[in-house]
C-alpha cells in the first residue's frame, strides 16, 4: 500500500511539473510575440530547468536567446566603433557567460565566430592599457590599487590568475607567455610591445631582449627614400628638399619603421650591380627596391619653384583723418561738433617676398609594384613688412570714408604698420626651408597611413 503511494505522488508531481512548464512556455510566447526576447528567453529556459526534456520550450529558447545574443553582440560592434575597449571587453564578456547559461540546459546557441578576432585585438588593447597602469600604482608603491587593476586583468585572461603584486615574477610571466604566443602566430608587433614591459620590470627576465629584438626586425619595414628629382632647372633645392623629407619621416620615432636614405639605397644598389638610372617608373622602383630588401620605395620630384621678390621702395597711400568741427544746429541755433574727414596721405615704405613650391610623390610597394599613395603637393611662402608714417594724429586715420552715418573701421593691422619696427624680411634661402618643412610634413602625414600600419 506504501508503494502505491509513493507511485502516486511522483505521478502527482511529474504532472504539477508538466503543468508548471506549460505555464511558462505560454508566458514565453506571449513575451515573444510582443519582441520581448529577453523575458521569453528567460521563461523559456525556466521551463527546461522544470523539464530539461520539453522539446517545445527548448526550440523556443535557442529562437529567443538568439535573438537576444545578436543583440549583445550589436552592442560589442556599437563598442569597437566608439573605440570604447572597457565597454566592447564586459560586453563580449557578457555575450559569452550568456551563452554559457544557456549551455547549461542542453541549449546550444549560433556563435558569430567573426566577433572572435576582433575580441581579441581588442582584448588586448584593454590589458595593455590595463598593465600600464598596474605598473605605474606600483612603482608609485600604491600595491592595493595595483593589485585591483591585476584582478581585473585575471578576469579578464585566466593567464594571469595567479598575478599578484607581492610576486612581480608572477605578473611579467603571463605577459612574457603572451609575447611567446604572438609571436608564434606572426603578431610580432603585438610580441615586442609584450617583450618592452617584461624589461621595464626585470630586464633579465628569461631570454626576453633576445626576443624584443628579434620581433622588432621581424615586425619592421623599410622604406627606402630616392633623390628627389629635380624638373625646375634650379639647382640646389630638390637635395634640401630630400633632405628635409628624410628629417620628418626620423621625427615619427616609430620602433618599426626603418628609413633609408637616398644615398644608402643608392649604395645597395650599387652591391647589386643596379643604378639608379635603372628605376624610371613605378615598376622599375618596386623591382629594384625589393632585390634589396625594401618593402617601400619613396619616389619625389620637384616639380615647379617659382621666386618673386619686391625690392624696398616707398608708395604714397591715401587715408581719411577724421577731425571735430563745430556748428550751429540747423534746428536750434545751438553749436554742435560734428565729425568730418579730410583726404590725407602717408608713406607706406615695404618689401616682400615670396616662394611657390610644387612636388609630386609616388609612394611604391615594392611586393605589388603598385602606387599606394600618390599626390601633388603645393606650398607658398611670403614675408613681406610694411613702416608707415604720417605726420598727424594715427588715431583718427582711416583707410576709407564712412559707409552712411557709421564711422569708418580702422583694423588692428592698419594702425599697427605706424608703429611697426624695421626688420629684415627673410631670406630667399629661409622662405624655401620654411616651405621645404611645410611640404615634407604634408608628404609624411600621407604616406604615414601606409608605412605605419
Amino acid at each position: 500500500m506504501q508503494k502505491i503511494v509513493v507511485s502516486l505522488v511522483f505521478i502527482s508531481l511529474l504532472f504539477s511539473a508538466c503543468d508548471t512548464s506549460k505555464k511558462l512556455i505560454t508566458e514565453g510566447n506571449n513575451y515573444f510575440l510582443a519582441g520581448n526576447f529577453d523575458d521569453a528567453a528567460n521563461y523559456y529556459y525556466n521551463a527546461l530547468l522544470i523539464n530539461p526534456k520539453n522539446p517545445e520550450a527548448r526550440q523556443a529558447l535557442k529562437k529567443s536567446a538568439n535573438n537576444v545574443l545578436s543583440a549583445k553582440f550589436s552592442t560589442f560592434g556599437k563598442y569597437v566603433v566608439e573605440n570604447n575597449a572597457e565597454g566592447a571587453v564586459k560586453q563580449y564578456l557578457s555575450c559569452q557567460k550568456y551563452y554559457q547559461r544557456v549551455q547549461s540546459v542542453g541549449v546550444e546557441l549560433d556563435w558569430p565566430n567573426m566577433y572572435n578576432e576582433v575580441y581579441e585585438d581588442i582584448k588586448n588593447e584593454y590589458i595593455s592599457k590595463q598593465y600600464d597602469e598596474g605598473l605605474k600604482l606600483m612603482q608609485a608603491n600604491k600595491y592595493d590599487k595595483a593589485e585591483l587593476i591585476f584582478s581585473n586583468i585575471a578576469s579578464i585572461d585566466s593567464g594571469y590568475i595567479n598575478a599578484t603584486v607581492l610576486r612581480p615574477h608572477s605578473i611579467i610571466e603571463p605577459l612574457y607567455q603572451h609575447g611567446i604566443k604572438m609571436q608564434e602566430a606572426g603578431n610580432y608587433k603585438e610580441a615586442w610591445r609584450d617583450f618592452s614591459k617584461v624589461i621595464s620590470v626585470d630586464s633579465t627576465y628569461k631570454n626576453t631582449k633576445k626576443l624584443l629584438l628579434e620581433t622588432q626586425k621581424k615586425a619592421s619595414i623599410e622604406v627606402g627614400i630616392l633623390a628627389v628629382q629635380n624638373q625646375t632647372h634650379k639647382e640646389g633645392f630638390h637635395q634640401m628638399l630630400d633632405q628635409q623629407i628624410m628629417a620628418s619621416l626620423l621625427k615619427s620615432n616609430n620602433p618599426f619603421l626603418k628609413i633609408i636614405d637616398s644615398n644608402a639605397v643608392k649604395r645597395m644598389l650599387n652591391a647589386q650591380a643596379l643604378s639608379l638610372s635603372s628605376i624610371v617608373d613605378p615598376a622599375s622602383a618596386a623591382q629594384a627596391g625589393k632585390s634589396i630588401g625594401l618593402q617601400f620605395v619613396l619616389m619625389t620630384a620637384l616639380g615647379e619653384l617659382r621666386y618673386e621678390e619686391t625690392d624696398l621702395h616707398t608708395d604714397s597711400v591715401e587715408a581719411y583723418l577724421g577731425f571735430t568741427e563745430t556748428t550751429p544746429n540747423k534746428t536750434t541755433g545751438l553749436p554742435q561738433n560734428v565729425t568730418r574727414f579730410k583726404k590725407v596721405k602717408y608713406a607706406d615704405t615695404w618689401q616682400s617676398r615670396k616662394v611657390y613650391y610644387k612636388v609630386y610623390y609616388q609612394l611604391v610597394s615594392t611586393q605589388t609594384a603598385q602606387v599606394v599613395a600618390n599626390d601633388v603637393l603645393t606650398e607658398e611662402k611670403n614675408d613681406e613688412n610694411h613702416i608707415c608714417i604720417f605726420n598727424g594724429d594715427i588715431n583718427n586715420l582711416y583707410p576709407e570714408l564712412p559707409a552712411g552715418n557709421f564711422m569708418p573701421i580702422a583694423t588692428q593691422s592698419f594702425r599697427e604698420q605706424f608703429n611697426a619696427v624695421k626688420r629684415n624680411i627673410l631670406t630667399r634661402e629661409e622662405l624655401i626651408r620654411e616651405a621645404c618643412i611645410i611640404l615634407s610634413q604634408k608628404l609624411v602625414d600621407d604616406i604615414r597611413i601606409y608605412i605605419e600600419k
